[in-house]
């Protein structure tokens, strides 16, 4: 790619994209159709001291996927100038995906009102900017105003004294069903960005809906207290209840699919992941449990869109992984690996191990993959366990060998084997080589 001579040059061999490693640098995401804003919020932050990676050519070309995700990974506050034209890009809703996942403070810039832009976004797109403050910019305002509101705004996201947990629930946005809809507009509309409404309620989820003497419940009637206690909210993400179900189970609760059920003791670990003592220091607030239910359908989304097979920045994700350092990662992947669709728990499988994080909890739920309905899910499985080289997986992995009715699922298996090379490895592709060998001459008789 070429860039502006202000802009350092990007190649494949260098550690950064950024032109230095201090300061805080800043990755702008845009719709080529808004490339006016893209270069006076640019400008800006550069005549202000910020280290900015931005692309000034066309989406595509050889280098760029991989350049824009490593800009993506490295990057200290993703900017996504927001418009009509890139809530429709497919290229715009892949970066932001990324930037989500790989848990980047994220600055959304627009000068369009919100309740004109919402609607047209999708479920994805709302979860993740519905919990961040944005620079909203006043068409009326002079240039120096509405300089300061993108300056100040970055200042204040950029704010390390503010613990992000306690940042996003801060700027979130939880709609109630007392909240008319002209106060919705109203809120949506302030220039400050979002911010959280006083609940209306007094009890936390579990209590109102549930009862603090059931310890137990259907995830169903889970799902329909949601979308009673919090009618517009919930509407406004156009999400299926099949949908809904599925992420529930897997990506809050961390439930087997089957699973019909969720107990108190579940509900709890999910609102307070560090455990016992979390919950001790800490009260259920009337609204934490839908704030964490809107974070678990955000990632899900936002990991669906960074490694769908179709999705822009895919490859770089899975070749930058170890990068990315977050533990929401490993965990949303451990999750991909039970997704319904057989591309999404292939793709996973290959990523698991590109995170460099090796551990017998990642081969115990790749190894279960082997036994998989799906061809090719079963093949990455074999590939993946190769990386571990642990002598723990023979066995599974001389059953594939053996019995599998896939030729291409078999060489994987026999490729792995052989990477792992033990005796027993050995000693069994010895044994079924010298079997087939017999089978042969007893054909040919």
């Amino acid at each position: 790619n070429e860039y502006k001579s202000y802009l350092r040059m990007s190649t494949s061999d260098e550690k950064s994209v950024y032109r230095t490693e201090n300061g805080i640098r800043i990755m702008i995401s845009y719709s080529h159709q808004d490339a006016e804003t893209m270069e006076r919020v640019r400008d800006l932050l550069l005549a202000n001291g910020y280290d900015v990676w931005v692309d000034t050519k066309l989406k595509g070309g050889s280098n760029f996927f991989s350049n824009i995700g490593s800009a993506i990974i490295e990057c200290n506050l993703f900017v996504f100038i927001l418009s009509e034209n890139s809530v429709a890009s497919k290229f715009c809703q892949d970066e932001l995906s990324l930037a989500r996942i790989s848990n980047k403070k994220i600055l959304p810039i627009t000068s369009v009102r919100v309740d004109a832009i919402f609607g047209k976004m999708d479920a994805g797109l709302k979860l993740i900017l519905s919990c961040v403050q944005w620079a909203i910019l006043d068409e009326n305002a002079s240039e120096d105003t509405n300089d300061k509101t993108i300056l100040n705004t970055i200042r204040d996201t950029m704010d390390l004294d503010l613990a992000e947990s306690d940042r996003r629930e801060y700027y979130d946005v939880v709609f109630s069903d007392e909240d008319t809809e002209a106060r919705r507009k109203d809120l949506l509309s302030r220039r400050s960005g979002y911010r959280r409404l006083k609940s209306v309620h007094k009890l936390g989820f579990w209590s109102r809906n549930i009862g603090d003497d059931v310890m137990k419940t259907d995830l169903k009637d889970i799902l329909e207290a949601l979308k009673e206690n919090y009618r517009l909210d919930y509407g406004n993400l156009d999400l299926s209840d099949s949908w809904a179900m599925k992420a529930l189970t897997l990506w809050c609760f961390d439930l087997e699919r089957s699973t019909q059920q969720v107990t108190r003791a579940q509900y709890d670990a999910f609102l307070f992941p560090e455990g016992a003592a979390e919950s001790e220091t800490k009260s259920e607030s009337p609204d934490l449990f839908w704030l964490r239910v809107k974070d678990g359908f955000s990632v899900r989304l936002s990991m669906q869109e960074v490694f769908d097979v179709k999705s822009s920045v895919r490859y770089d994700s899975i070749q930058n992984l170890s990068k990315i350092k977050s533990k929401r990662v490993l965990t949303a992947l451990y999750k991909l690996l039970k997704d319904s669709n057989p591309n999404i728990r292939a793709v996973a499988c290959v990523s698991l191990v590109q995170t460099d994080i090796t551990n017998m909890t990642s081969l115990e739920k790749i190894t279960k993959l082997l036994t998989d309905n799906d061809r090719l899910v079963r093949e990455s499985a074999c590939l993946a366990i190769a990386k571990f080289n642990q002598p723990s997986s023979v066995t599974a992995l001389l059953n594939v060998w053996r019995n599998d009715v896939i030729s291409d699922v078999r060489a994987a298996a026999k490729q792995a084997l052989e990477s792992i090379g033990t005796e027993e490895a050995e000693e069994g592709m010895k044994v079924v080589k010298t079997l087939q060998e017999e089978f042969k001459t007893l054909y040919n008789m």
